[in-house]
């Protein structure tokens, strides 16, 4: 219920600069263009009769109804979205923008880890808030050591191996190269557990901006050769929240790297048809869906060749 009233909030309430006013405003007076029009057609054709008398009275005794609905409806056409999706010429790649429940989509979803793949929410050392935490409550929530095993045997399987030892760590001791992705299949849904942050020996995570794009091109290299295909893949916004990122890596900055990656890599191996970039609603000022509408058509423009 409180998301409902958040997205009620983001599409009607937020952000009214001159352009969207204006074409609120254009939508009015367009509406009120048309039903005269509408009127006067009405009127001629009937002429002679009592109908275009009723209905002039009509229109007149309900004029502040009809005023509310016309400023309804104008605001209904240009509410703020909360999905935008571009499917790219000449392709079947489409990349999909929500705010939505990560973990209520179909597809294969994308977790960021920490590099030593902790999994206990004791001492923060995985934060409950975060999606990594989410994935552990949700699944997870009384059989930590299950997910421990399943995470060992997938790294084994896959043939990763720690390239560090770290005896000072509170958690788990084993560090994984960044990037390192480890599948996991759990209440019938597919997941790829992937390292991003650097686990400190204070219990919190460092981030450093080349961590963002070793994530990204070993998770796209990783699925098409060691992954189970799924025609959808689901990601959040990695790194926000990161406060040792710099000022310039936005959430809508982070959301242009994945996209762009995503296409990228795309073009050279198949990864998936769709990839679901999901935001969380709470997240709404982050967001400019008219950018990310750009963005689209500045991939579909220059980097689909």
């Amino acid at each position: 219920m409180a998301n409902f009233f958040i997205r009620i909030r983001y599409s009607f309430f937020h952000r009214y600069d001159k352009v969207r006013t204006y074409k609120i405003i254009f939508t009015i007076f367009g509406i009120i263009g048309f039903s005269w029009t509408f009127v006067e057609c009405f009127s001629w054709i009937f002429d002679g009769t009592s109908y275009p008398t009723s209905l002039r009275s009509f229109i007149r005794e309900k004029l502040v109804w009809e005023g509310l609905i016309i400023l309804l409806a104008s605001l209904i056409y240009h509410r703020r979205k909360i999905k935008i999706q571009k499917t790219f010429t000449n392709t079947d790649i489409t990349i999909v923008v929500e705010f939505c429940d990560i973990f209520e989509q179909m597809g294969a979803t994308v977790i960021n880890v920490m590099d030593t793949f902790d999994t206990t929410t004791a001492n923060n050392l995985v934060n409950a808030r975060t999606v990594h935490g989410q994935f552990i409550t949700k699944y997870y929530p009384t059989n930590i050591q299950s997910l421990d095993n399943e995470i060992n045997l997938s790294l084994k399987n896959k043939g990763f191996l720690p390239i560090r030892n770290d005896q000072n760590l509170k958690g788990k001791k084993e560090r994984y190269a960044i990037g390192t992705t480890c599948p996991i299949t759990t209440h019938n849904k597919y997941f790829y557990l992937t390292a991003l942050t650097f686990m400190t020996d204070t219990g919190n995570v460092d981030i450093q901006p080349q961590y963002i794009y070793d994530f990204l091109s070993n998770l796209w290299n990783f699925i098409p050769t060691h992954g189970d295909y799924h025609d959808s893949i689901n990601i959040p916004v990695i790194g926000t929240g990161l406060n040792r990122l710099p000022a310039s890596y936005t959430h809508q900055f982070l959301l242009r790297e994945i996209a762009n990656s995503f296409f990228v890599n795309s073009k050279q191996r198949a990864v998936c048809k769709t990839l679901k970039i999901c935001l969380h609603i709470k997240d709404y000022k982050y967001y400019d869906f008219d950018e990310i509408a750009f963005l689209f058509n500045y991939i579909d423009k220059y980097l689909n060749r």
